[in-house]
């Protein structure tokens, strides 16, 4: 804070002799006054001095040219005033003060160049005394640039910094504010579906790109009074007043990015994932409970692939389940609560089964069966993928040492597991431990982008040296499927549902056919999985696929289920 200390000071001095004082006062009372001013504006530091009668007229001021560049004398009288801004000239009320009160506020002053600047006004009302009227005496301090520095620091705390959209404490705030009014509120969370692949192929910079013609795209499609946030990385929110505006919303945006999102001459079609959810304010902690909801919606929309999801009840019964499965899981395995099911891969030449899969269930002594697409999902989430497939493989070739020796049996094994150090020694050393040869051993795993990484690690290296098959699982959900095809590490292929959904169009099925001559070609096994009609069966057979599986040949069925041909009196 700068102070202009003494030369103001004698101005002032300078001013206070020549305007004399009423009555019998001597210059040296007047100069006595003076001083008694300076030591109040010192108190408060200053630019700007100033002194005024309580109607707030100024009578003196030193140091306004230095801030304005406008004469000293040009703030006399109402000058000073004149050069406040409008909305900020009710804060400077000299009236109706009691002597020794205090004013300081902030506000702005028009300078000679034309630009607001921030000021703080600061100024004491000094009573009536030796024959003085009573007068304010202040200051004006220039915060110009630690004002802009707070709200830029305000700003940025409420702002995102890349789109310039609300970010999630504002938005917050803003959900907090309409249930002090007890409005009416529904909140879209929104993703952009695959975004990684725009940052894959154009990278990041690019990516931010079109992250803020995104934004730019959301503000325009949100009606005026909603409040739109980034919330982080692809993901946004917006708040409106109900379900009606939350759809058009979804709607505009959607059509909008289908259309194609342009940064410079590159424009990209993108599609979003919406999820709705309506506040209630009765609830406890209503602000993050719709928040929750919305989120949850909009994960069920992305997992089901569609465009926009409502929260409902069900949705929330099934979150909580899921955390109550997850505390539960570890202890499942030593309770014996998981098991294993087993279904044929048929020859449909033959009619007999040349594999069967395991599958894994869970028998949840209080909530009875989970889905495997559940808690598989949960146990890649949480980490336990790991421990659950060295569970199943374990369980695996306890039970195959009761078949006949020619069964061979196919395992699902996750990416993790791969990719645990010493995978391909210890699978082995389990498979031996039962008597089990590991040629009997078929390993699937699902196709990722990861796979080409995977399958040149040395665990995959190992487990084809150790004599397990291998086969590549759901393949056709991703992309670089030739690849992998070409790659010699597979043993065969399992072909995803949705080629055989729509292996009855002619352009599938011509996609279809090359896969599947491809494979043979390569001496490559293809497996149909899935399959639950006679027409569907046909289909594919027509198509040269002979190996298949699904509940059109029989159910999956536990070890003691099995045709009593395959097994081995225990």
């Amino acid at each position: 804070m700068t102070t202009f200390w003494p030369e103001p000071a004698d101005r002032f001095d300078r001013v206070a002799i020549a305007e004399g004082a009423p009555g019998d006062v001597s210059a040296e009372g007047a100069l006595r006054r003076s001083r008694e001013r300076y030591g109040a504006l010192l108190r408060a530091g200053a630019l700007v001095m100033w002194r005024s009668d309580p109607a707030g007229r100024v009578l003196a001021a030193a140091g306004w040219h230095e801030l304005t560049g406008c004469p000293d004398e040009s703030a006399l009288d109402r000058g000073f005033l004149d050069r406040v801004h409008p909305e900020d000239r009710g804060l400077l009320d000299f009236r109706g003060h009691e002597p020794t009160d205090g004013l300081e506020t902030d506000c702005r002053v028009h300078d000679r160049e034309g630009r607001w600047r921030w000021v703080r006004a600061r100024g004491v009302l000094l009573p009536a005394a030796d024959g003085f009227e009573a007068e304010w005496v202040g200051t004006l301090e220039d915060i110009h640039d630690q004002r802009r520095a707070l709200d830029r620091a305000r700003y940025l705390a409420e702002h995102d910094a890349l789109t310039g959209l609300g970010n999630r404490r504002t938005l917050a705030a803003n959900l907090v504010r309409l249930r002090d009014k007890q409005a009416s509120a529904t909140v879209v969370m929104l993703d952009v579906d695959r975004f990684k692949a725009v940052n894959d192929l154009y990278g990041h910079q690019q990516g931010d790109r079109f992250l803020v013609r995104l934004a730019q795209m959301l503000g325009a499609a949100a009606p005026a009074h909603s409040v739109c946030a980034r919330m982080g990385g692809d993901e946004f929110c917006v708040v409106v007043a109900d379900r009606a505006e939350a759809r058009a919303v979804c709607a505009a945006l959607e059509a909008a990015a289908s259309a194609g999102v342009g940064v410079g001459e590159l424009v990209i079609p993108l599609t979003v994932s919406a999820g709705l959810a309506d506040a209630d304010w009765d609830e406890p902690d209503p602000v993050s409970r719709v928040l929750h909801k919305a989120d949850l919606a909009l994960r069920r929309a992305k997992a089901a692939g569609l465009p926009l999801v409502v929260h409902d009840p069900q949705m929330q019964a099934e979150s909580d389940l899921r955390d109550r499965l997850l505390s539960a899981m570890g202890a499942a395995c030593r309770n014996d609560e998981f098991f294993l099911e087993y279904q044929p891969i048929v020859d449909v030449d033959s009619g007999r089964a040349v594999s069967h899969e395991a599958l894994i269930r869970w028998q949840h002594p209080q909530f009875g069966r989970i889905e495997p697409s559940l808690f598989v999902r949960l146990a890649e989430e949480n980490g336990m993928i790991t421990e659950l497939g060295r569970w199943v493989l374990t369980r695996a070739c306890a039970e195959m040492a009761r078949l006949d020796p020619s069964v061979r049996v196919n395992l699902n094994v996750s990416a993790r597991q791969l990719a645990v150090p010493g995978f391909a020694d210890e699978a082995l050393a389990i498979a031996r431990a039962h008597g089990v040869a590991p040629q009997r051993l078929t390993l699937e795993l699902t196709e990722s982008v990861n796979m080409a990484e995977l399958a040149g690690s040395d665990a995959f290296a190992g487990l084809r040296r150790h004599g397990f098959g291998t086969v590549l699982d759901d393949f056709g959900t991703e992309y670089a499927v030739l690849s992998h095809i070409g790659s010699g590490h597979f043993d065969g292929i399992k072909l995803s549902r949705g080629f055989i959904e729509t292996c009855g169009d002619a352009r599938p099925r011509i996609v279809l056919r090359h896969v599947v001559n491809l494979c043979r070609d390569l001496g490559m096994a293809v497996v149909a999985e899935g399959i639950e009609t006679e027409a569907e069966r046909e289909c594919l057979r027509s198509l040269g696929v002979r190996l298949m599986q699904g509940y059109h040949f029989d159910r999956p069925r536990r070890v003691d289920e099995l045709p009593g041909a395959l097994r081995i009196p225990a």
